[in-house]
């Protein structure tokens, strides 16, 4: 919508504007929609995460709406948009371009980073994330710069059209956006401080409890998003809740995947503080079937975990987890997930180790559990190619799942 509205409105609008101007200003006008619609994500906006489905995929559309903006501003830069005549090229209107080439140079760098990261085999830690965290911050200057360009080159349609209230909106969003994420929403997390700290050898395991007032209504499997009283780890970074405690308390399980979580590992201890947001997430397992298959790959099992906790004596559901790990040392939780066993007669817990069991797959997935796949619902947490070579070869062998859940799982 963010591409298709503007582009309609452009059309409309652009009287008797030839091909290619219309072409090149649909392109500007698009990337402008779309990155006010980036910087609104960024706000992290409770219902539209709902909607989406978790706050794994409001990220992941956040990524991919980066992604996309590069061929649209090239195109409308370099394409261009042939004007003579229509543009007075003196006071706000010429300031207004030449703000639009500055912020060009700046931006075409930011968007290439986005590009980058998605190229194959491409290293997770190439880009330091305190450059990750700038670069986006840039972006929202950029926007202002480029909202001053929409602002005063209003052509070929005039500032009382359609078009240009619509993207007049576009940049109140966004600029308001940008500035939320700037000076207010610093302030809605909530201050804990570390009560433990394990250095496990799969996880950097943190327990965390409320200075003052914590969270009331939590769901277990959910995201919250953290960060710490030290240097290299303030910014804010999301993570699954893997325990919550009846005192407030909350504990993540934080696999190093990335320079921020490796520094983490390195640099925090007991007695540091930390500020949380939580109350994210749409990974769920009481909204699913009666009989549910739950897989973990790696450091995934932590939403399990604290759906374990969960689960008592009077739990309906038939739940079978698979939990698979390279190493036995590399299981976190098990002792947790093996007290929740004897806690419900429909809980089983299956610990599959790859270094003597083999390479996890469909077929060993429905020998090992027994269940009728088409009645059972399918939960996943690990690895996407994992995740996509399960569900594929369980369809192929006839044993596809009632659903399938599951959390992107892309976070460093």
């Amino acid at each position: 919508m963010a591409v298709l509205i503007p582009s309609l409105l452009i059309v409309l609008g652009a009287g008797n504007s030839n091909t290619q101007s219309v072409m090149a200003l649909c392109a500007g006008a698009s990337a402008f929609s779309l990155m006010a619609a980036a910087l609104f994500l960024a706000t992290r906006p409770k219902f539209v995460e709902r909607a989406v489905g978790g706050l794994d995929r409001l990220y992941k559309a956040h990524k991919w709406i980066g992604i996309s903006l590069l061929p649209l501003v090239l195109f409308h830069k370099f394409v261009g948009m042939d004007l003579e005549g229509q543009i007075v090229a003196s006071g706000l209107a010429k300031t207004a371009v030449d703000i639009a080439k500055i912020a060009f140079l700046v931006l075409v760098p930011l968007l290439l980073l986005s590009w980058i990261k998605k190229l194959p085999r491409m290293r997770r830690d190439l880009i330091p994330y305190h450059i990750w965290r700038i670069a986006h911050r840039l972006m929202g200057v950029v926007f202002i710069a480029l909202s001053l360009h929409q602002l005063f080159v209003a052509v070929p349609f005039n500032a009382n059209s359609v078009a240009a209230q619509y993207l007049n909106l576009a940049a109140v969003i966004g600029i308001g956006s940008f500035l939320y994420t700037q000076f207010f929403a610093p302030f809605r997390p909530r201050k804990f401080t570390i009560s433990r700290v394990e250095k496990h050898a799969a996880a950097t395991i943190i327990d965390a409890t409320p200075k003052g007032r914590g969270f009331a209504k939590l769901r277990s499997g959910g995201f919250a998003v953290i960060s710490f009283a030290k240097k290299g780890l303030r910014e804010p970074h999301p993570f699954t809740i893997s325990r919550i405690g009846a005192d407030g308390s909350l504990q993540f399980s934080i696999r190093a995947l990335g320079d921020y979580t490796a520094h983490l590992r390195d640099a925090v201890a007991v007695g540091d503080r930390m500020s949380i947001e939580a109350g994210y997430g749409n990974f769920d397992y009481q909204r699913g079937e009666e009989t549910q298959l739950w897989l973990a790959g790696g450091i995934g099992i932590t939403p399990f975990l604290a759906f374990a906790d969960s689960l008592t004596a009077q739990n309906t559901r038939d739940i079978t987890l698979v939990y698979c790990v390279g190493k036995p040392q590399e299981a976190v939780g098990l002792e947790r997930l093996q007290a929740a066993q004897s806690r419900s007669d429909l809980f089983r817990l299956h610990l599959h180790v790859s270094s003597e069991d083999g390479r996890m797959d469909a077929a060993k997935l429905v020998e090992t559990t027994k269940l009728e796949m088409p009645k059972t619902g399918f939960w996943f947490c690990g690895p996407a190619p994992m995740r996509r070579s399960i569900i594929q070869d369980l369809k192929a062998i006839g044993k596809a799942p009632s659903s399938v859940n599951f959390e992107e799982f892309e976070f460093r």
